[in-house]
């Protein structure tokens, strides 16, 4: 499966494509399979929890997500799996319903790696998607890191990127230079 380059919002010409709006997809759609594939992937190797098509330059109304397993760690060193993974391919998603109470959280993107800011977001939305078999599904009151995950990259499909929803940009810093000066002192 070959994994995509992902587009950067600090790059005027992919930005062009990151703030345009997607299409909807139509069935049959005989490439749908291996595009969520290498979506997934790619969202992967770049430790991602969400990808929409628009950062890998396609503008089709499609996203994916990953939520990881919830694990119990016990005091012999053993873990239990209690919540297990979750991944989501999700074609022409629309939030249907949204909290009035928001939460805000810190939130970032893979077209901008190693930064962070303070995202308000619905404290839950309720989605409504198509599979890769076509069929309509609903995700209800979906809450922490689905909800805000589901509406980052429904966000990226309406052609709006995290850093918009900022309403203090002094919360936008880039933490890979903590994480690098980590790195280099626990190296020495």
């Amino acid at each position: 499966m070959p994994t995509r380059r992902v587009l950067r919002i600090d790059n005027d010409e992919d930005k062009v494509v990151l703030k345009t709006r997607t299409r909807p997809v139509k069935f049959p759609n005989p490439g749908l399979k291996q595009l969520a594939k290498d979506m997934l992937e790619t969202m992967h190797i770049a430790n991602g929890v969400g990808l929409a098509a628009p950062q890998i330059g396609l503008s089709h109304r499609i996203a994916v997500v990953y939520i990881p397993p919830e694990v119990e760690e016990h005091e012999d060193g053993t873990t239990t799996e209690t919540v297990p993974e979750q991944i989501y391919v999700l074609i022409n998603p629309e939030v249907v319903k949204a909290s009035d109470e928001e939460e805000v959280g810190l939130e970032g993107c893979l077209s901008l790696p190693g930064w962070y800011g303070d995202v308000p977001r619905a404290a839950w939305v309720t989605v409504d998607y198509q599979g890769l078999d076509g069929k309509r599904y609903r995700i209800r009151k979906a809450d922490g890191l689905l909800g805000r995950a589901l509406q980052h990259e429904i966000d990226h499909l309406d052609g709006i990127l995290f850093t918009e929803r900022i309403r203090d940009l002094s919360t936008l810093k880039d933490y890979s230079k903590e994480k690098e000066a980590e790195t280099e002192s626990a190296e020495h």
